[in-house]
């Protein structure tokens, strides 16, 4: 928990996370702990062992319970400088991979350079409200036939 947190305040600015106060950093906290306990959640470490990049996400509990199906909402994404675009495909490829719709809002100010690699992973953007861009990706129809 302690290398996620660190991650997590180290590119605050960059996600925009505000960790300024401690009301702040005490949800912030809780939102990864939350996440860490659903298997959705991943890390990504460099060669000296240090977690580089991490994906904090959950299953949405409301369409397992009432449609017996996963989806996964991400709510939060850090990568460290230089270690963005690898971190971030490797953490989007594993969740990609359960085959589940997938969910991310990114807010407005959102300095990762997220956007292009979600685009080139296969998210779509879907229409947002002006404070975030919400993007979605779905599994292929013929997945979805297997499934």
């Amino acid at each position: 928990m302690k290398s996620i947190w660190d991650l997590v305040r180290g590119v605050a600015d960059d996600i925009p996370l505000s960790v300024a106060s401690d009301a702040d950093q005490e949800r912030a906290l809780s939102n990864l702990m939350e996440c860490c306990s659903d298997n959705c959640s991943a890390v990504v470490y460099n060669t000296e062992k240090e977690i580089v990049g991490a994906l904090l996400a959950e299953r949405d509990l409301l369409d397992l319970a009432l449609a017996n199906k996963e989806t996964i909402n991400v709510r939060l994404t850090a990568a460290a400088t230089g270690h963005r675009d690898a971190a971030f495909t490797l953490l989007f490829g594993a969740l990609i991979s359960r085959g589940a719709p997938i969910y991310i809002s990114l807010p407005t100010g959102e300095g990762q350079a997220l956007a292009p690699i979600l685009g080139s992973v296969g998210f779509s953007s879907l229409p947002g409200d002006g404070t975030a861009e919400l993007y979605k990706w779905e599994p292929p129809v013929e997945a979805k036939a297997a499934a």
